[in-house]
């Protein structure tokens, strides 16, 4: 086998709606499982014929990358092989037998097959082979040859010895390229667009594996992991924990990265915790030595409560109805059905269990039945909290004696608190009950919220929903269960109405915040053990340097490279960056020892040669011999032009003194300088 290189490869995990890491597979024929998720497609009998079909379709939009095992048997010279197939027929398709090794006979297909038996009408070489074919063909002179056959081994060695041999086919579906590894070494490549010219435009295609026996036999088995297809999303609910999974590592060692919210990133399916939609990257080497490294991404379901349903009498027939189709992904009740709108009549004690992705919640009512008598109660069923209601009551026959729950018999009654209970009415027919109910109207405590912040351009939508059946009114005017605010504003207040009888009400104060904003640094130049004070002014946020340091101001001594500056607040964050460049810093000024101002534009001035990276304060002075004070400075770029008074000096010696200031090895230095320069015209 040829050694592969160590390839880093980055690859997207083939996407595969799966509800837990154990798969199913459907086996037909002479096919069986044998544990370990491995399945004999024949055994060491003549004219055997088997195939078996993973449960789950895979999806040729999306890229995959499969990996199993594939035994042929112990017999050199045994038949026939085994055939690695995508199809359309279904999960019971299987072919012919013998040289046909379970794929012949059936179309649409598309095959790799895996030969270990020389059939030379069909264009068979010699040794244990590896070929692509379609539509059920498996000869090879035919148009539905795709990729001619080429030694299953680089060598052309016997691939019927006994031992698992590792095969690896990879499909990109952007490129319409399929590749084919054997015992990590890569033996097909085929260019070819499998949905549109095999399979008629469908991309949605079984998959798995047949194989068959003739006058020749073996023992031919194909291992599939019960990963061998992994999600690249894991839905959590948000505070809950699941396991993410990985490919089979060829050492048994895994980094995840970033290591947040894992209880352990070195294994091959750490729990996670996140809270957050996030993605993770996990680095391993795959069964042929090779470090893969594959992307996870985590979804957040949020978790939720539900109360659809309330403990419920029903009179004379009447149904408890249910829609949940709109609200749920699915559901399932305490019966095993499943219907998201349905209806109960009967007494008994209900579960409901619904889903919102991967989050689910739990509710249970009781339904009462009994036949109603002809009793009516009449008087206003709702009344505001803190107040009561009356409750009267109609009935027939004329000898009906009326029982109140507090045993009273009158035929009306006031209520103070909310009551669901029945009147009993008494004849000759037996006690029949009137279930009654008052209502005290109180509407739950809600919020709009704690006072907060509205983003520059920016939409905050409050929302006040409580019950369907309730009005609002606005401070704005507004009618609906919610508003968009998108400018600043104080006390927007929101006032419910339920029944058209009582009130609630809440207030928000809404302030506007402007995102920050960092106005450009120029690049310093630092001397060596120097200290400088950078200031960075920001109105709307904190600043922070280099991710370390907060504050507007940042010392910078000894510091070489790029400076990062950023600055954040609730509503966004900006960033610069600039080159402080570190150098060994002196500080001399070289005065000449002469000039001449004749005005050809050659050492017309008495000008210093600066050697000073920072300069700070600078001054010069001229005398003549007798100490008179010719020329002042405190400008490098103003010198003396051998003048005075406009009036210009003769030639001779004069006297300079120079004071100046700069950075020196780090410090400030004051440094004085005087000398003789001779004037010469």
């Amino acid at each position: 086998m040829e050694i592969l290189k160590l390839v880093i490869q980055i690859s997207i995990l083939l996407f595969a709606s799966i509800s837990s890491l154990a798969q199913s597979y459907f086996a037909n024929g002479n096919a069986k499982a044998i544990g370990g998720s491995c399945y004999q497609l024949t055994s060491a009998t003549d004219w055997q014929l088997g195939s078996v079909w993973y449960a789950d379709k895979l999806d040729l939009s999306s890229d995959f990358d499969l990996e199993f095992e594939l035994n042929f048997g112990s017999k050199d010279g045994g038949a026939d092989g085994i055939v690695f197939v995508l199809q359309t027929v279904g999960n019971t398709a299987i072919g012919l037998q013998g040289g046909g090794m379970g794929f012949e006979g059936f179309s649409p297909s598309f095959g790799i097959e895996f030969d270990d038996y020389h059939n030379a009408s069909v264009g068979d070489i010699t040794n244990d082979h590896i070929a692509i074919m379609k539509n059920g063909s498996v000869d090879h002179n035919s148009a539905n040859s795709i990729s001619a056959p080429i030694s299953a081994l680089p060598g052309g060695g016997n691939i019927e010895d006994g031992q698992n041999h590792l095969v690896r086919i990879t499909w990109s579906a952007g490129a319409k390229q399929i590749k084919v590894w054997f015992d990590c070494s890569l033996r097909q490549t085929a260019n070819i667009d499998i949905p549109n010219s095999i399979f008629g435009g469908e991309s949605s295609v079984f998959w798995g594996f047949t194989s068959a026996t003739g006058g020749a036999n073996n023992t031919q088995t194909a291992c599939l992991r019960d990963d061998i297809l992994i999600p690249d999303t894991f839905s959590i609910c948000r505070g809950e924990t699941t396991l993410l999974n990985a490919k089979q590592s060829y050492d048994d060692t895994y980094t995840w990265t970033p290591n947040l919210y894992l209880n352990d990133n070195t294994i091959k399916n750490p729990e996670c915790s996140s809270t957050i939609p996030f993605t993770y990257y996990v680095e391993y080497r795959d069964r042929c030595n090779n470090v893969f490294l594959d992307t996870v991404e985590i979804a957040i379901d949020e978790p939720f409560t539900m109360d659809e349903a309330e403990d419920t009498l029903l009179c004379n027939g009447t149904r408890y109805t249910f829609d949940l189709r709109n609200d749920y992904d699915s559901v399932r009740w305490g019966n095993g059905s499943v219907q998201a709108y349905t209806y109960w009549q009967a007494a008994n004690f209900y579960k409901l269990r619904a889903w919102q992705g991967v989050c689910y919640a739990d509710d249970s009512f009781t339904i009462r039945t009994n036949n109603s008598p002809q009793v009516i109660i009449r008087g206003d069923s709702l009344f505001c909290e803190g107040d009561s209601t009356e409750l009267n009551v109609t009935y027939t026959p004329t000898d009906v004696t009326l029982t109140w729950p507090d045993l009273s018999s009158s035929d009306s009654k006031y209520f103070y608190t909310s009551t669901l209970d029945r009147l009993q009415g008494t004849n000759e027919c037996g006690i029949i009950y009137a279930d009654f109910e008052v209502k005290e109207i109180v509407i739950p405590p809600f919020t709009l919220g704690p006072d907060t912040v509205l983003c520059t351009g920016d939409t905050i939508t409050l929302e006040a929903s409580i019950e369907p059946n309730y009005t609002y009114s606005w401070s704005d005017g507004s009618v609906s269960p919610s508003i968009d605010v998108t400018t600043s504003s104080s006390n927007v207040w929101v006032e419910i109405k339920a029944n058209d009888l009582c009130t609630r009400s809440d207030t928000i104060n809404i302030d506007e915040v402007t995102p920050p904003f960092l106005q450009n640094l120029d690049d310093v130049l630092l001397c060596e053990n120097e200290e400088i004070v950078l200031t960075a002014v920001n109105l709307h946020g904190d600043v922070i340097w280099n991710n370390t340091s907060k504050g507007n101001n940042f010392v910078l001594k000894n510091y070489d490279g790029e400076l990062r500056v950023k600055t954040k607040n609730v509503c966004g964050s900006d960033s610069v960056s600039l080159e402080v460049s570190l150098i060994d810093c002196y500080c001399d000024l070289i005065f000449p020892t002469g000039f001449t101002p004749n005005q050809d534009n050659l050492n017309e001035t008495l000008n210093p040669y600066v050697d000073c990276p920072k300069l700070g304060s600078y001054q010069i002075k001229v005398y003549n011999r007798w100490g008179e004070e010719l020329f002042v400075s405190s400008d490098l770029g103003v010198s003396w032009d051998g003048t005075y008074n406009d009036v210009k000096c003769p030639n001779g010696v004069y006297f300079w003194v120079a004071n100046w200031t700069g950075v020196e090895n780090g410090l400030k230095a004051n440094k004085v300088a005087k000398g003789a320069v001779t004037l010469l015209r």
